[in-house]
């Protein structure tokens, strides 16, 4: 999955993309690298203001289209078709927020 990771991703380098999270923009600007240190996925991005880094864990799973990346932090995603494991990972109750809890992210290039 790594090697598809950079792949992926080097199409989007150098251009202006939105990182989308729940449906709502998460961070937008000019992506300009991005490294695995350790369980996140670090990414630099140039925005209107200032050169920004943030981190985000590594998903689950990662589908590329034609026009976007997801990474995938869903429950489904993380069972991989095993039924017993999902029920077992609904029924644990969230101890503390996290943003990325049961959803997806998608990196777009803004048009």
């Amino acid at each position: 999955m790594l090697e598809n990771l950079d792949s992926y991703i080097k199409p989007y380098f150098l251009k202006n993309v939105v990182f989308t999270l729940k449906n709502k923009p998460y961070k937008k600007g000019k992506l300009i690298n991005y490294k695995l240190s350790g369980c996140y996925l670090s990414f630099v991005i140039l925005t209107t203001v200032k050169k920004e880094t943030f981190e985000i864990p590594f998903p689950y799973a990662i589908v590329n289209t034609s026009n976007e990346i997801t990474l995938d932090y869903t429950f489904n995603s993380l069972a991989e078709q095993d039924f017993e494991l999902l029920i077992n990972l609904r029924s644990i109750t969230q101890i503390k927020k996290c943003k990325f809890y049961n959803a997806s992210m998608t990196i777009s290039i803004l048009k």
